[in-house]
């Protein structure tokens, strides 16, 4: 049996753009023809206004997770993003943030589109709505508390902020209340 869990205060963290924030990887999928990972899930601060980085032949999605409010605008289009919202753009167009309400954290997927696609949906946590996880899908906690519950209820954690459960063969399963993002990852033809 194996617990497949990523602890995000243990994770080391790398500047991003322009010194625009910091960033932690919190999972990566295999590396493809250019030796880059195919899919990636990350947790990222934004901690001033400017561009994100452009990632050509990828698709994002991103979802704030604390601060009130983030402003992107993508491609010329501007969108209010609220904590817990998804959004769903092309990684190669041009994409401007601005905070002002101030500093934002966001939960980020990213896939080289040509191999891989993405699904991100937010859940409330509950009594009657504890997610299992297969392969490829992630549980992200964002608000509330929750416990991982691994080989048939042998091993359970209790998880903190931005924790993350890998899914699998076993299905591990989340309960608890609050918010949690479920990501999935997927090939594509």
């Amino acid at each position: 049996m194996t617990v497949s869990l990523v602890r995000f205060a243990s994770l080391p963290s790398r500047p991003w753009g322009s010194n625009s924030g910091r960033a932690k990887d919190l999972a990566s999928g295999p590396l493809d023809s250019t030796g880059s990972p195919a899919w990636r899930l990350s947790a990222a601060t934004v901690e001033k206004s400017g561009p994100f980085t452009l990632f050509p032949g990828a698709d994002r999605i991103t979802v704030p997770v604390e601060g009130e409010l983030l402003l992107l605008n993508v491609d010329g289009t501007e969108h209010a993003m609220e904590r817990l919202r998804p959004l769903r753009y092309p990684g190669d167009v041009p994409v401007q943030a601005s905070l002002p309400t101030g500093e934002v954290t966001v939960l980020n997927t990213l896939v080289n589109r040509d191999g891989y696609g993405a699904a991100v949906m937010v859940v409330e946590l509950s009594k009657k709505i504890s997610p299992s996880l297969g392969p490829d899908q992630f549980l992200v906690l964002l608000q509330g508390s929750a416990r991982a519950v691994f080989d048939g209820g042998d091993v359970t954690e209790e998880l903190e902020m931005l924790d993350t459960v890998a899914g699998g063969a076993e299905q591990p399963q989340v309960l608890g209340r609050g918010f949690a993002a479920v990501v999935s990852f997927y090939p594509v033809d």
